[in-house]
């Protein structure tokens, strides 16, 4: 809007004009005195605008000159304005005009006003309207009686402003008034306003302060009636061509009467949060040919709440996880050379509710990991390739087990094509090695706690893949194949990492008490340095002996259109000789508008299907839908089977006159009810645009073992505006209850 409204005012700004090099030009014209009046195809024109009439009268004494009939505006190639009268004194630099017409072709903003005028200090109009929509019948226009721009502080005072939609009225106000430039001011911003069943009518009003180009600041006062008030804050600055940061904090204080109802034990919510960008540090010291980068992210929390309520609704916020993470990251890289550190720092905020005082001190803590990559270069030959990679990471806590791990990772690379290009060979020898010191970690074997100090393991292994990427021309389609075959042969390797030391264990030894602590919970796995590893270079596909086999090809008709895609892997591990999950996928785009698809993956050792995907889509210039299967049958980490299987329909239809319907459509095949379904309407043209949504969701509550008979079934309607290219409203409301029957 604020770049919007500042064209309402272009018109007067293109009659302002410099005196200098103006040329007047016409068919006829004549001189008496200090009168000039020319007449025919009058034309004056300067480097900055375009001026053209049926008449023009100068006076050179008081150098005013003045059009009439026709008069037409031409400023910039995109500005245009027009009236048959015009007249501009050059001395007192003012103008005046009466009945005329304003379009900007680059916004498409077109304006009418009865009379304006412009001197040194504003722009003022009477009886205006504005609008982007067809200028004879606009579905939208903003009408006022009268309009001033100051052209300092480019604020802009509208007196009675009435905005209609067709020849209705549907809003009036005596007085509305904002800045028309992007320059940032202090003052109040837009307020946000609701009501919430259980926390009563909300009202935030935020407050902004910009004293200096380099940073502001802004406060969010907020008012919850029924639960209680808080503040949050933002402070946004740049402190250098390369950075910038934000730092955000706040708190909210429940009322005493609202705390015995919520399940948070804080009564004050509150925390900070810090995030810092940095593109330049080290190249201020030193000069040269490398890249690098500074990223922190900052949180300091007492609870999740305190995310929560920064949000008008709060059951649509994000933080659902109860893991806070805050992250310190920097690299340096060159062409051949990569060092980073990362740290991570975890806030585990469903301890700090506990009843016991266990607060944050077991939660395991990556402070650092540094890192060292050296990238793939030749080493002898340009075929022999090699990279070197070592990590090391620091694990700590206060109250529980630590650790210091080692990671090195040699592979060294041979490739060469074969048959003519046909085929591309390609052998890899890699090494892997790691190493665990562990601090106070013991082990519960033959009814004693056993100290363990350390852990490693050496992986040294062969990976053959052969390869050949081919196309082929047909007299109906044209046809392209990739075709990989990996095999992977264990050479050494040596160590053991007990993965049990990285599960939950029921008890914990606490060699200061001398004994078991049944209430110090080890929680090692919700913060996993291991599974990242065991899923790499730890995991069976390098530890033992496999063979990979991939295939994807596509087809393509005459025209160069895409109507067939298949893909196919399949691996067998020869240690344990079995053979992997078959997945298969197949894709079909036919020149309808049509596409179907099938993705699934089979368990030989299970003698089932595991996942299954089916879909089918149809989508031209007026109508479009989908519906989409899927199923699943996996084990969890816990080695439980958990079964899904659910239905997706979507469709949306395009009306008469700009409308269009859409739906969606979530259905539960395993516990046989409505997930999700939603129903909505669209009207959209160029000068503006609404949407009118309805929806219903039915989730199981949130727990640590969800309980499928007990759910909560949330109504949601929701509404949207925009006037192009001021701006829109939303309005939203929705409603929360039980669900009143049981889910299997």
């Amino acid at each position: 809007m604020n770049k919007i409204i500042f064209f309402l005012f272009l018109v007067i700004l293109s009659l302002k004009a410099s005196v200098q090099d103006v040329e007047l030009l016409a068919d006829d014209v004549k001189k008496d005195g200090s009168i000039m009046q020319a007449s025919g195809n009058v034309v004056m024109y300067s480097k900055d605008y375009l001026v053209t009439a049926k008449k023009a009268i100068y006076d050179e004494n008081l150098q005013v000159i003045e059009f009439f009939d026709d008069v037409n505006i031409i400023r910039n190639s995109d500005e245009i304005s027009r009236t048959n009268y015009l007249k501009i004194d050059i001395k007192e630099k003012k103008n005046f005009a009466t009945e005329n017409f304003f379009m900007n072709k680059k916004s498409e903003i077109w304006m009418q006003n009865d009379e304006s005028c412009s001197n040194e200090t504003h722009y003022k109009t009477k009886g205006s309207i504005v609008s982007s929509c067809n200028i004879n019948s606009p579905d939208w226009k903003i009408s006022y009686t009268s309009g001033k721009l100051n052209k300092n502080s480019k604020f802009l005072h509208l007196y009675n402003p009435v905005f209609y939609l067709g020849d209705l009225p549907v809003l009036y106000l005596p007085y509305f008034g904002f800045p028309t430039d992007k320059t940032r001011r202090t003052g109040l911003l837009i307020p946000e306003v609701g009501y919430f069943s259980n926390d009563g009518i909300y009202y935030k009003q935020p407050i902004y302060f910009a004293p200096y180009d380099n940073w502001d600041l802004e406060f969010n006062p907020q008012v919850r009636s029924k639960r209680g008030f808080g503040i949050y804050s933002i402070f946004r600055f740049v402190d250098s061509p390369y950075s910038y940061g934000e730092i955000r904090g706040g708190i909210f204080d429940n009322f005493k009467r609202a705390q015995k109802k919520l399940e948070y034990k804080n009564e004050q919510h509150k925390g900070i949060e810090i995030q810092y960008d940095r593109s330049k540090l080290v190249k201020y010291l030193v000069d040269g040919d490398f890249k690098e980068h500074l990223w922190l992210d900052f949180k300091q929390v007492n609870d999740v709440e305190y995310f929560d309520l920064k949000n008008k609704h709060t059951h649509l916020s994000d933080s659902k996880d109860s893991l806070v993470t805050s992250r310190l990251n920097y690299y340096l890289t060159t062409d051949n050379n990569y060092f980073g550190i990362y740290t991570k720092y975890y806030i585990d905020t469903d301890k700090l509710n506990k009843k016991y005082d266990f607060k944050n001190k077991d939660t395991l803590q990556e402070l650092p990991t540094l890192h060292y990559h050296k990238f793939l270069n030749s080493i002898f030959l340009d075929n022999l390739l090699y990279l070197f990679d070592i990590k090391y990471h620091n694990f700590t806590r206060q109250d529980g087990v630590s650790a210091n791990q080692y990671e090195f990772y040699i592979p060294l690379m041979f490739s060469m094509p074969l048959l003519n290009d046909w085929i591309n060979l390609k052998l890899t020898q890699g090494t892997y090695a790691t190493h665990i010191n562990y601090d106070d970690n013991f082990i519960y074997k033959n009814g004693k706690f056993i100290k363990n100090k350390s852990d490693y393991y050496l992986n040294h292994y062969y990976k053959f893949i052969i390869s050949t990427d081919i196309a082929k021309a047909y007299s109906n389609f044209f046809h392209t194949m990739n075709f990989e075959a990996s095999y992977i042969l264990p050479s050494y390797n040596k160590g053991k990492i007990d993965k049990r030391l990285f599960k939950n264990h029921k008890y914990k030894f606490d060699k200061r008490k001398n004994k078991i602590d049944q209430n110090l919970i080890s929680d090692i796995n919700n913060n996993t340095y291991y599974e990242d590893n065991f899923i790499g270079e730890l995991s069976q596909d390098f530890t033992q002996e496999n063979l990979a086999l991939n295939l994807n090809q596509y087809f393509f008709d005459k025209k160069g259109r895409k109507f067939l895609r298949h893909l196919i892997k399949q691996k067998y591990d020869f240690d344990d000789a079995k053979i992997g999950n078959l997945v298969n996928r197949v894709d079909f785009y036919f020149p309808n508008g049509l596409n179907i698809g099938n993705k699934f993956e089979y368990s030989f050792s299970n003698h089932r299907f595991e996942k299954i995907q089916s879909y089918a889509s149809y989508l031209n210039s007026k109508f479009g839908a989908s519906i989409r299967y899927t199923y699943e049958n996996t084990k969890d980490k816990r080695q439980n089977y958990d079964k899904e299987s659910y239905l997706m329909l979507n469709f949306n239809f395009n009306l008469p006159r700009y409308y269009k319907i859409f739906a969606d459509y979530e259905y539960d095949l395993t516990r046989s009810y409505s997930k999700m379904w939603r129903a909505g309407l669209t009207h959209n043209r160029k000068c503006w645009n609404y949407t009118l949504v309805y929806q219903e969701n039915l989730e199981p509550k949130t727990s640590i073992k969800l309980d499928y008979s007990k759910a909560e079934k949330n109504r949601k309607a929701y509404f949207f505006i925009n006037f192009y290219p001021f701006g829109g409203v939303n309005y939203d409301f929705s409603k929360t209850k039980e669900y009143d029957k049981d889910i299997k």
